[in-house]
């Protein structure tokens, strides 16, 4: 439910960020699209996100009410890591993963800087 608000989810990750007794431990965070079809932000939680100090991102190509009913966006995980490019925030993606010939097309096809690997790791 963060996901329906950005800065709330900015200022956890931004504490916990700053606030981890000089440990300097780097924090990812895995996201979805967003929580509805029609309220898809994934484009500014992840700026929200780099800003907060996030030292990566993990992407799921669907909203949280699809669940895995629907194929991965992996259009709106590039137009991310488009949207980034230079913030040294790596970005990861995660949706519809299968084989290892999945993952590399993904990543050459979104310019994601890695892929993790979920349901499709059970097959």
């Amino acid at each position: 439910s963060l996901l329906r608000s950005p800065t709330k989810l900015g200022k956890l990750v931004s504490g916990m960020v700053h606030n981890n007794n000089n440990h300097n431990i780097p924090l990812s965070v895995k996201i979805r699209l967003g929580c509805e079809a029609d309220s898809i932000n994934v484009q500014d939680v992840v700026q929200t996100l780099r800003e907060a100090g996030a030292a990566a991102v993990t992407i799921h190509g669907r909203t949280a009410q699809q669940g895995y009913s629907k194929a991965a966006d992996w259009d709106l995980v590039q137009a991310v890591v488009q949207d980034g490019i230079g913030s040294g925030v790596p970005i990861i993606g995660n949706g519809d993963i299968l084989t290892h010939y999945e993952a590399r097309r993904r990543m050459a096809e979104s310019g994601v800087d890695s892929v993790m690997v979920g349901r499709g790791a059970l097959n």
